[in-house]
């Protein structure tokens, strides 16, 4: 903490420097017409070298203003698009403040205007609705990288996990020279990329890739950099390989290498530790999927959302099951992984191939301690607790390919193809309690093994087609995902447990061995027609059909001896089920001047058949049958206007069917303290979904400010149904529907430069309310839950050799229970950063982070507090700057591990992982940054 505070000062103590500047100098842009320009680029140079010294745009008035300005020979330059570039030299005046001449811009001739843009180079400038930054004018050490550069623009903030935040959003999507070739917020890009190879930046709001084919704007967007490179540096490619080795017999290895050209893009990505890095986070793997990635419209499903064939997945929900390479959160505990994938583009005469190969394995170690108390009706609690030992080990092969085809100007043909094969084993240990009093005690240990193997495909097609009259279109898919898993497994647990009454308990002592082989197949299907209605009004009509056959064989055999197995025929099932889904739906679309408004309408009916069995061909003991019709509304709006504001507002009605896994009859035992059991008799959960929103930025100021609300209202909502044995205290889950929860959650920021291009704040507030309904023993009880977020992150660059970056937010989680309201809870989790970048002389760098957390809860006394401190001290050598020795420090203080507390509807609970803590590294890296540029002046 104290390091913390020691930063602060220091960024006080700087700024506090870099304020007693000389000058103020102020004035205003017109055109010879005497209209004021709006967005005009207008730049502070040196007379000397023409170095910038400070820049800024004009704001609705044409007026600028330039504070804190040293005393020192200066240039003024104004550049607009359209007009000549206007220059003169100041004669500084004795006193603080210059008042400089009206500026009168002249409009160009259209035959010179090519010239005097590339000779009125501007460090920013607005093309239209794109903010267009020129990288040549902002200044970055050598060998730095395309994230230091984005560090230096104005309006552009990277947050503590590398992503890029522009006028307040979170960019979304990458591309190169107009390509989208790393996917979303593409640190691999960032972080490699020479900032010397690069050109301009330009970010805009990119339409969706369905709005793009039919014309016909849907109010999708999509925050868009786009990284234009020079034209010498696209000839080679850039990466990095490197390796570390230290304390504890810690390692560390990675290694990359990207090359494209104007058809052809190619990244290969490589990487093993045993530090608790999986290599990848969602971010990294979106950059590594490239162009595949954020395919708008690629599943095929049209229409409106709120309820439909996307909703039905069978694929298990968790990353395990997915076809998307694995972003395993690996920072708990102790893991070894291994990782290659392997991604290649191509990209010529409207034909768009995409493609990507992904291995990873990881060895994961989980040592844990938790308490959870539980609460009961009449005002009484029990408690449990649980100390683990679970060993996972997981590796996954995936493949990816899409190929686009543009067969002429009124037909494109889309293919999809998904591959997956994964192996998954887990071994668990655990010592289980159940606590009422000192003299009222259970106790388990457990002894559970799984080895799981699954693979799955999914094959899409999707077809489009313009009609010669603009705006009519048609579009047809269909797809088919099948998936298959086999799972064998044996649990054990000693069980010395409360006296129960009831013979059928299963809060007993087992020694079972499990069969399971879960099957599934799903066909999809739907068509889209739009009609266009004079020029700004469309009709859009859609269908969806889909249908999912599955299988799941679940057999349990208790072990009377080492050689003999009973089948258990309550617990083992074998069910078979079916689920048809037809769905068709009408909007009608207004699009003009910037306003976007979307009504609609659609009816969607489910069909549930399904049987079930002790085992495949045996007496049928039960059948689900059930059919559910519903009509769900769609509204939604948005609005651009000037000076880069927008409004939105929506509402849609949601149906989401049964899962599977909450439909499944049957018990799993796998804990006998907690059982969980499937319910055929589930109805669709239906929510009530209201958006609305306020953005805007401001290019002249870099002022920005969001607002949104978004409230949900639940029908039938499915939750679980706790039946709690009041004398062995065991829960039995089995989920059941619900009425009445509700959610609001309202987000308020505002982000302001505290100084122009050197310190940036971004402030923030969300708090929350939810309503959430449990069953308990079948009666219905309230929790509610205000949760009061804020939090301010900072971006301070007041030299060119320093960098300082702090944030810190704070939550308080208030928890009501309605029938045990002495039991309310008070949560609070703090959480504070700092980053300082130092440039030393001779190419020396230091790096210092310190991260602090505080987990707090006075109710049962539980105050954890974990400053986490890593260091890093690294010089560059070599004429380019391509290699770096660095020395690392990771968590000096040794504080590491993984603390988690929460409220739920009838209980709160805290945790603790061992993690890996204290290890020092030293390490070698050599970075391929393309090929080499002229520095810039």
């Amino acid at each position: 903490m104290k390091f913390f505070l020691s930063f602060l000062l220091l960024a006080a103590v700087t700024f506090a420097s870099q304020a007693q500047s000389k000058l103020t100098i102020r004035g205003i842009v017109k055109d010879t017409t005497n209209v004021s320009l709006d967005y005009t680029s207008v730049l502070l140079l040196s007379p000397k070298d023409s170095a910038l010294v400070a820049y800024t745009l004009t704001n609705k008035a044409g007026e600028y203003q330039f504070k804190n300005v040293d005393r020192q020979p200066l240039l003024i330059k104004a550049t607009y698009m359209g007009y000549l570039p206007f220059q003169k030299e100041l004669v500084l005046p004795e006193t603080d403040i210059l008042e400089v001449d009206e500026i009168q811009l002249k409009p160009i001739l259209q035959e010179l205007y090519e010239v005097v843009v590339k000779a009125a180079k501007a460090p920013l400038m607005m093309r239209g609705d794109t903010l267009e930054y020129d990288a040549s004018k902002f200044k970055v050490p050598p060998g730095a990288t395309l994230e230091d550069l984005l560090r230096k623009l104005p309006g552009m903030q990277i947050d503590a996990n590398g992503n890029i935040i522009a006028q307040g959003e979170q960019v979304q999507k990458v591309t190169v020279d107009g390509r989208r070739f790393f996917g979303g917020n593409t640190k691999m890009a960032t972080q490699n990329l020479n900032a010397e190879s690069i050109s301009k930046l330009q970010l805009f709001d990119d339409k969706s890739e369905q709005s793009k084919l039919t014309g016909v704007e849907d109010g999708v967007k999509e925050k868009t950099l786009n990284v234009e490179l020079k034209e010498e540096a696209k000839k080679g490619g850039f990466g990095k390989v490197s390796a570390a080795g230290g304390t504890d017999e810690r390692w560390t290895a990675n290694a990359s290498f990207n090359k494209f050209d104007k058809v052809n893009q190619f990244s290969v990505i490589g990487y093993g530790n045993n530090v608790n890095q999986s290599g990848l986070s969602w971010d990294d793997l979106q950059e590594f999927r490239g162009s595949s990635a954020f395919q708008f419209g690629d599943t095929g499903d049209f229409g409106f959302s709120g309820g439909g064939g996307n909703y039905i997945v069978f694929s298990g929900g968790d990353n395990e099951e997915s076809f998307e390479i694995p972003f395993n959160n690996l920072n708990s505990g102790y893991s070894n992984n291994q990782a290659v994938g392997i991604n290649y583009n191509y990209l010529k005469d409207k034909k768009d191939f995409s493609s990507n190969y992904f291995y990873s394995r990881s060895d994961q170690i989980l040592e844990s301690v938790n308490s959870r108390t539980n609460f009961l009706q009449d005002n009484t609690s029990f408690t449990s607790t649980d100390q683990s030992r679970q060993n996972n080990m997981a590796g996954h092969h995936r493949v990816n390919l899409r190929f686009q085809n543009e067969l002429d100007s009124a037909n494109t043909i889309t293919l999809t193809a998904k591959g997956r094969l994964s192996t998954l084993n887990t071994i668990l240990f655990s010592h289980q309690e159940l606590i009422r009093s000192t003299l009222e005690q259970s106790q388990m240990d457990r002894d559970n093994q799984s080895d799981k193997w699954s693979g799955a495909f999914q094959g899409t097609a999707i077809y489009r087609h313009k009609f010669k009259k603009n705006g009519r279109n048609f579009a047809a898919s269909i797809s088919d995902t099948y998936s298959k898993a086999d799972q064998d497994g044996t649990q054990k647990a000693v069980v010395d447990h409360l006296n129960s009454t009831d013979p059928n308990t299963y809060f007993q002592s087992l020694d079972q061995v499990i069969q399971a082989l879960n099957g599934s197949n799903l066909i999809k299907s739907s068509l889209l027609y739009v009609e266009p209605i004079k020029k700004i009004f469309f009709w859009e009509t859609f269908y969806n059909f889909s249908q999912s056959t599955s299988e799941t064989n679940r057999q349990v055999y208790d072990v009377e001896t080492s050689d003999t197995r009973e089948l258990n025929p309550e617990l083992s099932r074998f069910f078979d089920n079916k689920i048809t889904y037809n769905r068709i739906g009408s909007s009608i679309r207004y699009a003009n001047k910037g306003s976007n408004l979307s009504v609609g309408i659609a009816a969607s009916n489910y069909r549930l058949n399904g049987e079930f069995s002790v085992v495949e061909g045996s007496e049928i003991l039960g059948r689900v049958d059930k059919i559910y019709l519903n009509f769900t509304p769609n509204v939604s709006y948005w609005k651009t206007m000037k000076g880069n504001k927008r409004i939105n507002a929506s509402y849609a009605m949601g149906v989401t069917p049964p899962s599977i896994a909450d439909l499944q009859p049957f018990k799993d035992i796998s804990n006998p303290l907690y059982i969980r059991e499937g319910n055929p008799d589930l109805e669709p959960e239906v929510s009530h979904s209201f958006n609305t929103g306020y953005n805007m930025y401001d290019p002249a100021t870099f002022i920005n400010f969001r607002f949104s609300f978004n409230a949900t209202f639940y029908q039938n909502q499915v939750v679980q149904n706790q039946t709690i044995n009041p004398e062995t205290l065991v829960t039995t889950y089995k989920s059941g529907n619900a009425s009445g929860g509700q959610r609001f959650y309202p987000y308020v920021g505002f982000g302001f430069p505290i100084v122009k291009t050197k310190a940036n704040a971004y402030l923030y507030a969300n708090p929350s309310y939810t309503k959430s309904l449990s069953l308990i023993n079948s009666i219905e009880t309230e929790t509610h839950t205000y949760s009061h977020n804020f939090g301010a992150n900072f971006d301070l660059t007041p030299l060119e050799w320093l960098g300082l970056y702090a944030g810190s937010s704070f939550r308080l989680s208030k928890t009501d229970y309605e029938q045990n309201p002495s039991q309310n809870q008070d949560i609070v989790n703090w959480s504070a950063y700092s980053n300082a970048n130092i440039k030393l002389p001779k190419d020396f760098y230091l790096d210092v982070k310190f991260n602090y957390n505080r987990y707090k809860n006075e109710s049962f006394g539980f105050d954890q507090k974990v400053p986490i401190l890593n260091a890093s001290f690294y010089k560059l050598l070599g004429e380019a700057k391509k290699w770096e020795v660095r020395l690392s420090a990771n968590d000096i203080f040794n504080k590491n591990q993984t603390i988690s507390q929460y409220a739920g509807q009838n209980y709160v609970s805290t945790g603790r992982i061992e993690t890996l803590a204290r290890y020092f590294l030293l390490g070698l890296t050599y970075n391929m940054r393309g090929i080499e540029v002229k520095a810039r002046r």
